[in-house]
């Protein structure tokens, strides 16, 4: 109880700004320089990402590394549950255009969490 009162704004902020990522990964930037498209390279997610990094070295700064790597477990198992439920309930609400496959969620989610796990905790590791 003392870990998620004390850590839960780091917890909560990993969380927020992993959700946002995913939702947003499905959004590509329209646009482009020279003859290059953005859609076909970018994504919005790509500019909210970076902000779990800055989540991770602040929390790594304050309370060390061990504290660090529990508030990436914590937010990011906050966050894998979050990136199953949500987009389907942005959908019904008409907030996100397509619904994607339950089975298509669970696979980006894996997947989009080992990537996750393995550069935080590098990130805690070298920093």
């Amino acid at each position: 109880m003392i870990f998620l009162s004390r850590y839960l704004p780091f917890v909560a902020a990993m969380a927020l700004v992993v959700v946002a990522s995913n939702i947003l990964v499905q959004f590509p930037m329209q646009g482009a320089i020279g003859g290059l498209s953005l859609a076909d390279i970018l994504t919005w997610g790509a500019f909210t990402y970076p902000f779990s990094f800055l989540v991770t070295d602040l929390a790594n700064r304050r309370y060390g590394p061990a504290v660090a790597r529990r508030i990436v477990f914590v937010g990011f198992m906050t966050a894998g549950v979050c990136s199953i439920v949500i987009p389907p309930l942005l959908f019904r609400h008409g907030l996100i255009e397509f619904e994607t496959a339950a089975d298509r969620l669970v696979r980006i989610a894996a997947a989009s969490g080992a990537a996750f796990l393995t550069a935080q905790l590098l990130d805690v590791t070298v920093f």
